[in-house]
């Protein structure tokens, strides 16, 4: 059997299976999804800048605070070799338009009202995301593996201010940041469906991938931090988000 024409850039850890960054599952949900072959290169934290730049991979962004606005390279990427030309794409919502283009069958994102997918993600950013992050910076730590987790702690504690493990200390602190978190799925599920749950979030009889980031942040905490998944998030909104991680088992494979 030949090599899958298209290999799919992801961040190691220390769990098994080793796939948990919700920015690389976004990405990973659409592949599998639209069932495209690939492969998957794991890139510790401190080799993706190099091996993005080995490729002719773009940066997403800037480097935050002390990182003194040099271009920050970040994964998921896709290297795609079906072409006489190599085409390299960044950035979760980058892939998920090049995929639909290139591969239309099984469609992620609306042919129209394009604007749909930037605004949602600029909402759950601030409703759940920066919640989220807040009580998993902690124990993302820990799960980095031994090439990443120095220069983890490192950047984070630059970008923050703080040591991840400081972020949200055990105690009312972090009780009340997860009260934060509850809010923010709140508010999710009353954009998202409202008396209607079992719908797919824009309403079609396919998911898309506003489907695939709220997935995307369920993994994230179920597979990092079980424990607090169970108590947590799981039963959230009547089990509704446990619900969604059931409907899209197919589509959380690791190729």
């Amino acid at each position: 059997m030949s090599e899958p024409n298209i290999t799919f850039f992801d961040i190691p850890s220390l769990c098994k299976p080793q796939a948990w960054s919700p920015n690389t599952w976004k990405a990973r949900l659409v592949l599998n999804y639209k069932q495209i072959p690939y492969k998957t290169v794991w890139v510790s934290y401190p080799d993706i800048e190099e091996t993005l730049k080995k490729i002719g991979g773009k940066p997403t962004g800037v480097k935050p605070n002390k990182g003194g606005g040099a271009p920050l390279y970040t994964l998921p990427a896709i290297l795609d070799e079906s072409g006489d030309t190599p085409i390299v794409i960044t950035d979760s919502l980058a892939i998920a338009e090049y995929l639909d283009a290139k591969y239309p069958g099984r469609p992620v994102l609306p042919k129209k009202g394009t604007d749909l997918e930037p605004a949602f993600e600029k909402f759950f950013e601030r409703v759940v995301d920066e919640p989220l992050t807040t009580v998993m910076l902690g124990p993302t730590l820990e799960i980095q593996d031994a090439q990443s987790k120095p220069y983890w702690a490192r950047t984070r504690r630059d970008w923050y201010d703080l040591n991840p493990s400081e972020i949200s200390p055990e105690g009312p602190v972090r009780e009340g940041h997860w009260k934060e978190v509850e809010k923010g799925f709140d508010s999710l599920a009353e954009l998202v469906g409202g008396d209607n749950p079992g719908q797919w979030a824009a309403g079609g009889n396919e998911p898309t991938r506003i489907d695939f980031i709220i997935v995307a942040w369920l993994i994230w905490v179920k597979v990092v931090s079980p424990d607090e998944w169970e108590k947590r998030v799981k039963p959230l909104n009547g089990g509704r988000w446990n619900n969604l991680l059931k409907r899209t088992e197919a589509w959380q494979t690791v190729g």
